[in-house]
């Protein structure tokens, strides 16, 4: 095992950045979604940590103040919350975006317990009023946090900002190119994703660079198993079943489109001038239009970019996650099925929560596919 991979692993398991942040002066907001941007937050001094929970635990516990039937997610994500447990504890200002109706209402069960900017979308990214209506939601989060920390939002902090993100944006890219060459498994990559939730952007992006040199040294595994990509609804720790089983199989997710992922980190943003407020549209336009989420009306830039992966990592199947109760990624699936099927490319589709009970079904799903598809 990697030196360095451990690091991202702790990262993600333990309670180190808890421990890194208990004497740090700075505010730490947290956010949901990577609709946030979070070049605004550092710009202004403030901490970005993603809070989006997959404890199980967490989501049973917060029946006292959510419905049981919500998708696992929100209710783990309030159930952090109210416990104050880890870095739910330590956030200042919690900023919610509005991609489905279980966070537009837990913004407002979160907000009788602590300080929440809720961060409105568009219904559509491409009708006539979209994007300055997104622009002005950008420009509210800024003065939010300005508030927040006291700290002036400017032409430079929010340019160095930027660029300490797209170097962590283009190191990413290069680990990605690693991973396509069978050097790390789609479970160490999704862990080496999700610790950019809660990582110092400056320190993740020097660990990110050692392992993908460690990396580069190495030779690739023996190559074995069909090759699948996973897409669908986000798998965050400690929910990670679905990829587990599949790996456990001998399937190989040779790349993914999650939002806890690769959509995570794979976007730049592009500065075209350096006003201030150039800079500013910048930052929103890259958290708003690559987005592939099925929270938006029209979904073909989703479909287009399974198409892309699919054909650039010569993918034998693909396997679809979806979270129980989630409209969203359950409607969508419908579309994704089709376009795979015309494009002659099997298709799994699994559907589940994050309790443990239907463990034994699901690896009998996901034998039964790798075992037709080889």
């Amino acid at each position: 095992m990697s030196v360095t991979l451990e690091w991202f692993r702790e990262l993600v398991t333990t309670d180190r950045r808890v421990r890194e942040l208990a004497d740090d002066p700075r505010r730490v907001v947290g956010v949901f979604c990577n609709f946030v941007p979070e070049e605004l937050i550092l710009a202004v001094g403030a901490v970005p940590v993603r809070l989006c929970s997959g404890d199980a635990d967490a989501a049973t516990a917060s029946e006292t103040i959510l419905p049981r039937e919500v998708c696992s997610t929100v209710r783990a994500t309030a159930g952090q919350v109210a416990a104050q447990a880890g870095l739910h504890g330590r956030a200042d200002l919690l900023v919610m975006p509005t991609p489905c109706d279980g966070k537009k209402k837990l913004a407002s069960v979160l907000a009788a317990m602590r300080a929440v900017h809720v961060l409105d979308l568009p219904p559509r990214k491409d009708s006539p009023g979209a994007k300055p209506f997104w622009h002005l939601q950008v420009k509210l989060l800024a003065e939010r946090l300005t508030a927040l920390t006291g700290q002036r939002l400017t032409r430079g902090n929010l340019r160095a900002a930027i660029e300490l993100l797209n170097r962590r944006q283009a190191a990413y890219r290069r680990f990605l190119t690693l991973r396509g060459r069978g050097l790390v498994g789609g479970a160490d990559a999704l862990l080496v994703s999700q610790a950019s939730f809660v990582a110092d952007p400056a320190e993740y992006t020097e660990q990110l660079g050692r392992l993908c040199d460690e990396l580069d040294r190495a030779e690739p595994a023996a190559t074995g198993g069909p090759r699948l990509l996973l897409t669908g609804a986000p798998l965050i720790w400690p929910n990670h079943k679905v990829i587990d089983i599949i790996e456990a199989a001998g399937g190989r997710v040779v790349a993914d489109e999650l939002c806890s992922g690769t959509q995570r980190l794979y976007q730049p943003t592009e500065i075209r001038e350096n006003s201030l407020a150039e800079l500013l549209a910048a930052v929103a336009d890259k958290a708003l239009l690559p987005c592939t989420c099925p929270c938006f009306v029209d979904g073909d830039d989703r479909l287009n970019r399974l198409m892309e992966l699919v054909d650039e990592h010569r993918v034998d199947g693909v396997v679809y996650h979806n979270q129980r109760l989630c409209a969203l990624f359950d409607i969508e699936s419908m579309a994704v099925g089709q376009a795979l099927r015309d494009h002659k490319v099997p298709l799994l589709t699994l559907q589940t929560d994050f309790s443990r009970e239907d463990m034994g079904q699901l690896r009998n799903r996901v034998d039964a596919f790798l075992e037709m598809i080889s």
